[in-house]
């Protein structure tokens, strides 16, 4: 019997380690990423900075750095589990490791190699491929399903450039890169099926995603941090005036986090809640959701889009209520609004 071959696991110091610019997935803030990518900071330095930046912020960024020293705690005394993913590139410094998968860990393990001073530099386990593929990084990071609306964005707009073999220009500012796509008007047969099967959404819901990257690159930012999902960014790509999108997106943030103090936005200004506005309650929560989700229903049929087939109802639905919790609880709604509908279908029947 032929038992498969196990691919090779490498471990390799973060130093030889380069993640891929052009990753959808926020990592690390667009002003520190781009120093790193511009030579002008190592890794170490940016993971130093990137601890202050965490320390002085109460919101979005706090959060996450907070994530990478816990993924980082976690690959230092349990060993990382799940090696990373790239391929070997030769460089004018020698050849360096390209990261496919795995930016998240090469960032946590470079914050520990910071918070702990360690003496040796921290190494990431991998598996070298034969070839970068953005698509692979893509569908991994689908079934990780943890991608806000603007990083589904940024992917979709990847696997468009990438059906047309366009790919980026040396040093392109990655937003650019990616509003590449929507420059184009057709593609090729069997290109949105294809997207479709990978990503497990239909098209309408895709395109909605990929007009976010409309948004200016200050909001696009403050909506990822804040993992903003679709739905409270729809009405505000309309908008043509930039002041009247960055307030909205800042009400957006308050509307969807439940945030009551300090927002911080793209820019690092901080900025408070309009006076009068009521954060939103659990008790709310299931009814405003259920009252969208029903005319979304409404429109579907409208639109013959349903014929009997609720999963895509469900995933068009899904696609527009990121946290899974309140997903299960708009579930919870429908499950007891059915049965409070068939009790009073009974009494009608009577």
């Amino acid at each position: 019997m032929d038992y498969p071959v196990q691919p090779e696991i490498v471990s390799i110091p973060l130093s030889r380690i380069v993640p891929d610019r052009y990753q959808a997935r926020l990592a690390i803030p667009p002003e520190l990423k781009f120093a790193y990518f511009s030579g002008q900071k190592d890794c170490y330095e940016i993971a130093r900075l990137l601890l202050v930046a965490g320390e002085s912020d109460a919101g979005g960024l706090h959060a996450l750095v907070n994530d990478l020293i816990l993924l980082g705690q976690s690959i230092i005394t349990e060993r990382q589990i799940d090696p990373c993913t790239g391929t070997w590139v030769d460089t004018d410094s020698g050849q360096m490791f390209v990261l496919e998968t795995g930016e998240r860990r090469f960032w946590a393990l470079a914050l520990q190699a910071a918070i702990l001073r360690l003496e040796e530099e921290p190494e990431l386990k991998v598996v070298p491929q034969p070839g970068n593929s953005r698509q692979r990084q893509v569908v991994e990071n689908f079934m990780r399903r943890d991608l806000c609306a603007v990083e589904l964005g940024k992917a979709v707009a990847t696997m468009i450039l990438e059906s047309l073999d366009i790919y980026p220009e040396e040093n392109e500012d990655e937003l650019a890169y990616y509003r590449r796509a929507l420059q184009i008007n057709r593609l090729p047969s069997g290109t949105w099926p294809e997207i479709e099967r990978l990503t497990g959404k239909s098209r309408p819901v895709l395109y909605r995603h990929l007009h976010i990257l409309t948004l200016d690159d200050d909001l696009l930012y403050l909506a990822t941090l804040h993992r903003l999902p679709e739905g409270a960014l729809r009405d505000i790509v309309t908008v043509e005036s930039p002041e009247k999108r960055r307030q909205m997106l800042l009400g957006a943030v308050d509307d969807v986090l439940g945030r009551t103090g300090a927002v911080q936005t793209g820019g690092g200004e901080m900025q408070r809640q309009r006076p009068g506005r009521a954060a939103r309650t659990e008790a709310d929560l299931p009814r405003k959701l259920a009252g969208r989700a029903l005319a979304l229903l409404d429109s579907l049929q409208k639109q013959a889009q349903v014929d009997g087939n609720y999963d895509r109802v469900a995933a068009e639905i899904s696609a527009n209520i990121e946290n899974a919790e309140t997903l299960d609880t708009l579930a919870g709604v429908f499950e007891s609004l059915a049965s409070s509908l068939r009790k009073m279908q009974g009494r009608r029947k009577r």
